[in-house]
């Protein structure tokens, strides 16, 4: 029985190639039965987890309209942009839901500003860790949860191997990484504000133009290869059993991409790695999911008492 656990790494709009690699796998016979995620991967897999069949989150991605995506709401803190589109349609599609109807264990990481901790969230609402760990600092608004500000947990953790094994530590983890490998990095290309955020682009093309503009550039830029040599790192330290790499480095994180061509890379990458997912059982391999599964690789968050939430997942399977 071909069964595993899932990592899904962080990578913005590049993100919709995870659901080429979860339907792959299940072709291929795999069965997931935990995921993690950080950032796109953590709203990828909350859908997944809460028994949302690869079809209907395809469906869910192609309805997010670009033009609304980023929009902001009157309260939330301060960010460049907001999550207004995408969180209102997570919320109609996720509801009240919480952790404990979900069908397969399932955590997000973050990480709380004011005390540096990653902080794992596997109870609550779904959508509240959604939001959560997508948070990009600065980018898009924070999470308060409790007395904790939480931001995208890729600044510490971009593709949760550690949080996947702890979930299901019997089973080989597969960590699904949307960075490129460091000979590739010169390859990508350069993250600019797209034109279909909420800011005129008058204002934009002025910006860039200025030396406040030229340092944002700077700092983005840096922050990209920073997040690119902590993946590489924390792959390397916590070794999970497989690494799976969808083609997507022609794509920024901000980009609007061709959803279709973005999920067929995600199928075409497990069609690549299918000879080293066969060897996932070897005896070494199998010590080192014993020996690191130990426990959580972050502070466990506990949110308030969830709320009851109505099942909406009629149809789903």
């Amino acid at each position: 029985m071909k069964r595993i656990s899932l990592a899904l790494g962080g990578g913005g709009t590049k993100g919709f190639a995870h659901i080429g690699v979860i339907r792959q796998l299940e072709k291929l016979g795999y069965q997931i039965r935990a995921v993690s995620g950080t950032s796109a991967g953590g709203i990828v897999g909350a859908l997944y987890a809460y028994g949302i069949v690869t079809e209907k989150i395809e469906a869910f991605s192609k309805s997010l309209k670009y033009s609304e995506l980023f929009s902001r709401s009157a309260d939330d803190p301060p960010s460049l942009l907001g999550l207004g589109g995408l969180n209102k349609q997570l919320e109609n599609i996720l509801g009240d839901a919480c952790f404990d109807q979900a069908r397969i264990p399932f955590g997000v990481t973050t990480v709380d500003i004011h005390s540096g901790d990653e902080v794992i969230i596997n109870s609550g609402r779904l959508v509240d860790a959604a939001k959560a760990t997508s948070a990009i600092p600065g980018i898009f608004p924070a999470m308060e949860i409790g007395k904790h500000t939480l931001v995208d947990g890729g600044v510490l953790d971009p593709v949760p191997v550690s949080l996947a094994r702890w979930l299901q530590p019997d089973l080989p983890v597969v960590a699904v990484s949307l960075t490129p490998q460091m000979e590739d990095w010169p390859k990508v290309p350069r993250i600019d504000i797209p034109p279909y955020v909420p800011i005129p682009q008058i204002i934009i093309d002025h910006l860039s133009q200025f030396r406040l503009g030229k340092a944002m550039h700077i700092f983005i830029d840096s922050m990209e290869i920073m997040i690119n040599k902590i993946t590489d790192l924390r792959l390397r330290l916590d070794k999970p059993d497989m690494i799976i790499r969808p083609k997507v480095h022609e794509y920024t994180m901000f980009d609007k991409v061709d959803i279709d061509h973005v999920i067929r890379l995600g199928e075409q990458a497990v069609l690549d790695a299918l000879p080293n997912l066969k060897n996932m059982n070897s005896p070494d391999k199998r010590l080192n999911r014993w020996f690191r599964a130990a426990k959580p690789p972050g502070k466990i968050l506990k949110p308030d008492e969830c709320l009851p939430g109505s099942d909406v997942r009629e149809d789903h399977h």
